[in-house]
């Protein structure tokens, strides 16, 4: 028991309203760093998935579904399909409502001889607005195969340093096969992001067994918004008849989703609003009561 100095007892605060103020605070807190993060879940408005067919002639046609995930009509969707050294643009879609799906088919895939694997990239750029808004673009990747999977036995890892100016993304590469590979790679970077010296296919030749690495060079041609990017690095080679594909992943980070720059300061400011608050409703829940 407490008393004032002129010996009246004084009712301590409630533990049950300490917790009251306390779970409004935390509750306060997560609804700012739910409304923060909203750029990150921005980033998956348009979902994007392939199928294939292909005919014992080696024929393909590509199928390309988009489905708009949004509240809102996307607008001007330009789709493409990327395949070996071409592009291959279809029609434009002026319109994709909320939750609503469309499908493409593309037959201009060049026909394949070779038993095996093949890359297949789809690429869709569109916007929020009917009017001037800045383009976005979702990046889908997958794979058929001619009769049979052939899947490349080529190893790697990705990673990425991200620097004011000076960005690179670091590739290793391993043939751990006893046979050599010439290999042909296909660098996918997120939209926003340029490699100057690695567009379109390069290739090189790997002998049994022997690892390479390299640092490709990038540079920022618009700005980004916080947030982790995937990296895909598309590898084919053939061997005799075959034809062999896979696909090495990784991340390149631009800092926090709640944007561009150091993450303490605003885990900081975060913090003091996260005490003010507790303090301000711990007065108003609990207040000193005298006998």
């Amino acid at each position: 028991m407490w008393y004032t100095l002129d010996m009246h007892p004084v009712v301590p605060p409630k533990p049950f309203k300490l917790f009251q103020a306390l779970a409004i605070t935390v509750w306060a807190v997560a609804g700012m760093v739910v409304c923060s993060a909203d750029v990150a879940a921005r980033e998956n408005l348009l979902e994007l998935s392939t199928r294939s067919q292909v005919t014992a002639e080696g024929k393909v046609t590509l199928f390309l579904t988009l489905t708009n995930h949004s509240r809102e009509p996307l607008f001007h969707l330009h789709p493409m399909f990327h395949f070996h050294h071409t592009r291959s643009p279809m029609p434009m879609i002026p319109r994709l409502g909320p939750g609503e799906s469309l499908t493409l088919e593309n037959k201009k895939h060049p026909p394949v001889r070779r038993v095996g694997s093949y890359p297949v990239v789809a690429m869709v750029q569109y916007r929020e607005s009917e009017k001037a808004a800045p383009a976005r673009t979702s990046l889908h990747t997958d794979s058929f195969y001619f009769e049979q999977p052939r899947v490349s036995k080529i190893e790697g890892k990705i990673g990425a340093e991200v620097e004011e100016g000076a960005s690179r993304v670091k590739i290793l590469l391993k043939n751990p096969s006893p046979s050599f590979k010439n290999v042909r790679m296909t660098l996918l970077l997120p939209p926003g992001l340029v490699a100057d010296r690695f567009q379109g296919m390069k290739g090189f030749t790997l002998l049994g067994g022997e690892e390479k690495y390299f640092e490709v060079p990038v540079h920022q041609v618009g700005g980004r918004k916080g947030g982790v990017y995937p990296i895909h690095l598309l590898v084919e080679y053939g061997e005799m008849l075959n034809h062999y594909s896979g696909e090495i992943t990784g991340e390149i980070n631009f800092g926090p989703v709640f944007g561009q720059g150091a993450f303490w300061p605003q885990m900081l400011v975060f913090l003091f609003l996260a005490v003010t608050l507790f303090l301000a409703l711990q007065k108003r829940f609990a207040p000193l009561k005298f006998r």
